[in-house]
């Protein structure tokens, strides 16, 4: 068969797998997701799911296992049977900044095999519709002219709420009151309603709220504005060299044989070339990341630990016990 016409099978038809990737006697996929529902990860999941139940031709069920910023689940698919049958979308947090946050029994680089990126996300920075501040100049000015005035949400230790706006705050000279909150909704919620001045939201949580006459939007931590808030800037144009994103992948449990990741990253890429989609993924603020399979997604994981080690060591944050 000729490659181009291999290549119409592929995104056509299911995928022709064996019994490895297929659940076998009824037995459905398992797909972890490392947060609650209802967040960006787990819509992530819910529509990777979708796709893999009609790409592989098998039942896909979403098991949300939250808990300890996403290592409770990681650890539960490091101990998972290598068969294709247990698999995670995971983020950048349990996998590329996991070492920074907490002292785990993995190694990222070693002990998950990354299967296919799916999609990354900026963070925007969020305010009251309510806010004094019109745009980051002010907010920036204020911060540095009353050191703890500023109160600023994020969604827990080591979420990348907390993350990004430590790093934002630490760049732009900002000394703030920063409030945890158990999940980046409260937090969103609670800004929105003025009970604090901040929040770096993913940019998935805020688009529902886009035209709700209760938030602003700043700037976005992407190198370039995104089309979905026509006229929000990019950070980078008020401090120069921000950029921040997070991402969501599928990854195999440990020694998965190597035919089977490659036929999973196939399916993954049939899913990132389905119209309807990518018209979700478009609705949600998401970037496909189409081609950032196996070696290429695992540079992007080493290249994550480079940059954010600085960072780490910039905004003084300690693996928690």
């Amino acid at each position: 068969m000729k490659r181009r016409q291999f290549s119409r099978l592929l995104a056509s038809a299911p995928l022709l797998l064996p019994a490895l990737v297929r659940a076998q006697d009824g037995t459905a996929i398992t797909l972890i997701v490392p947060y609650p529902p209802g967040g960006n990860t787990d819509y992530v999941a819910r529509i990777t799911s979708d796709s893999l139940r009609r790409t592989l031709g098998s039942s896909v069920v979403v098991k949300n296992q939250a808990g300890a910023g996403g290592t409770i689940a990681t650890d539960a698919l490091i101990r998972s049977r290598n068969d294709g049958n247990t698999l995670m979308v995971g983020s950048i947090g349990q996998v590329s900044l996991v070492r920074f946050l907490f002292n785990v029994r993995y190694d990222p680089l070693n002990d998950l095999v990354p299967v296919a990126n799916i999609a990354s996300n900026p963070l925007v920075l969020t305010v009251p519709s309510s806010s004094r501040f019109q745009n980051l100049a002010q907010l920036i000015e204020y911060g540095r002219a009353k050191p703890g005035a500023l109160t600023v949400a994020h969604g827990g230790e080591g979420s990348m709420s907390h993350m990004s706006v430590l790093v934002f705050l630490k760049r732009a000279g900002i000394e703030a009151t920063l409030i945890g909150y158990r999940g980046g909704a409260p937090a969103l919620l609670d800004t929105m309603g003025g009970t604090t001045d901040l929040y770096s939201a993913n940019i998935s949580e805020i688009l529902p709220y886009k035209d709700s006459g209760r938030i602003r939007f700043l700037g976005v931590s992407s190198r370039q504005p995104v089309p979905q808030l026509p006229g929000v800037p990019a950070i980078a144009d008020t401090i120069s060299g921000h950029e921040i994103e997070t991402w969501n992948g599928l990854f195999a449990p440990p020694g998965t044989p190597a035919e089977v990741v490659d036929r999973l990253a196939d399916a993954v890429q049939v899913m990132l070339r389905d119209p309807d989609v990518l018209s979700k993924f478009d609705a949600s603020g998401s970037q496909p990341r189409a081609g950032e399979v196996k070696e290429k997604f695992a540079r992007r994981i080493r290249d994550d630990i480079a940059l954010w080690t600085p960072l780490v060591s910039l905004i003084g944050v300690k693996p928690a016990n």
